[in-house]
């Protein structure tokens, strides 16, 4: 009897832990049922469901600060989308601030940012964003420096991919706007190639903007001539003008100087050689000095061994120069080759990119200027490039 006291007191004990443990494991499954958040009503399942880690992210701000870094990343998409998308912005970011007479922020970096920005568009990868560069030129108006080089690469642009439907498809209002920033300048001057590919309203929009807005009657008398003739150069024209300078140089090797007259820096491109015969100085060939709107303007024509050279340099802080070497040869002058300069960067690490592309060109070939090889871009500079150490 006493051990069926024992097992039946043993029995109980053993039910009341049971229960008390099914209670407490209840209590705890409450207790997290309890804590558990609902889902947002307004939160699509989508968006509750997915890990952080595959968020998409948000995109950049627009800023100077975002493009520079794009720039230094080489990350060719936000750079594009950085990049300034009217005449205003650009100034803010490239150009010279006049009221306080100094530099905006990428001022003395501007060239290498125009450089990247229509290498990107020659790689035919980005055909979308060339509509941006039209818009830049909307409302804007010719500048030195960033302002005029910006210029000068969008007209190289549309000309080398033939893009004029860009202007094409433009309204007559925005196309004179364009047109008028395209062709602005201290001497402003007709580029017939780029004319005759326009369409009829927009040669005839340039037309108008050459003999209004850009009509000097002692620049341009006459922006579009019916007639073409062969005029004659003298020495005695360019003898004290304000405009050109003077240098004397042996030009074909006979022993007697000669005479070179360029333009100087902003009054153009020309570049006339004087033979001297022993009794004054004839006229020979009128070529180009290499001054670009936009780009290198020019520097100095100087004389070297069996012949000369002609440097020219943006006019900007940085180093970026071109060496253009002219030889006579078989009763002509052909461009052997040209030496282009640039320094990489401004930080300590910087060095000089030299570049020595070979030319064989005749200057007096009617299409000399569009077969001038420029410097290359920025892949290729790596490769057929040396580097000076600063």
């Amino acid at each position: 009897m006493k051990m069926l006291f024992i097992f039946f007191v043993f029995l109980l004990l053993s039910c009341g832990q049971g229960n008390n443990r099914v209670e407490k494991e209840q209590k705890a499954k409450d207790s997290v049922n309890a804590n558990l958040v609902e889902p947002s009503e307004n939160l699509n399942e989508d968006e509750w469901e997915a890990p952080a880690e595959v968020q998409e992210k948000n995109p950049l701000e627009i800023s100077i600060l975002n493009l520079y870094k794009s720039m230094e990343d080489k990350d060719e998409q936000e750079f594009l989308r950085q990049f300034p998308k009217d005449f205003e912005q650009f100034q803010d970011y490239f150009d010279w601030d006049t009221p306080n007479d100094a530099p905006h922020e990428l001022y003395e970096h501007s060239v290498h940012y125009m450089e990247y920005l229509f290498y990107l568009l020659r790689t035919n990868k980005y055909p979308d964003y060339e509509k941006n560069i039209i818009s830049i030129c909307e409302n804007g108006q010719w500048e030195p420096d960033a302002v005029n080089y910006f210029q000068h690469h969008v007209v190289n642009h549309i000309k080398e991919s033939e893009k004029y439907y860009l202007i094409d498809e433009l309204d007559d209002t925005r196309a004179k706007s364009v047109l008028f920033f395209l062709f602005d300048g201290p001497h402003p001057k007709l580029d017939a190639e780029f004319v005759s590919h326009l369409n009829a309203s927009k040669k005839q929009i340039l037309e108008d903007l050459f003999e209004t807005a850009f009509f000097d009657d002692n620049e341009n008398p006459d922006p579009f001539p019916d007639d073409q003739t062969n005029s004659t150069y003298t020495l005695s024209d360019y003898v004290k003008n304000e405009h050109f300078f003077i240098r004397d140089v042996d030009i074909n090797n006979d022993g007697v100087l000669d005479k070179i007259v360029s333009s100087e820096r902003y009054q153009g491109d020309e570049l006339l050689l004087f033979l001297n015969d022993g009794e004054e100085f004839e006229f020979t060939l009128k070529t180009i000095n290499f001054s670009e709107d936009g780009g290198n303007q020019i520097v100095d024509v100087i004389a070297e061994q069996g012949g000369f050279f002609i440097k020219t340099a943006f006019p900007d802080r940085g180093l970026n120069e071109a060496y253009h070497h002219i030889i006579f040869k078989d009763n002509g002058w052909i461009l052997t080759n040209s030496i282009y300069r640039t320094q990489s960067s401004n930080q300590k690490d910087a060095f000089i990119h030299v570049c020595d592309v070979t030319q064989g060109l005749n200057m007096a070939d009617t299409h000399f200027f569009e077969k001038l090889k420029g410097m290359p871009d920025e892949v290729e500079k790596d490769t057929v490039c040396t580097k000076e150490i600063l």
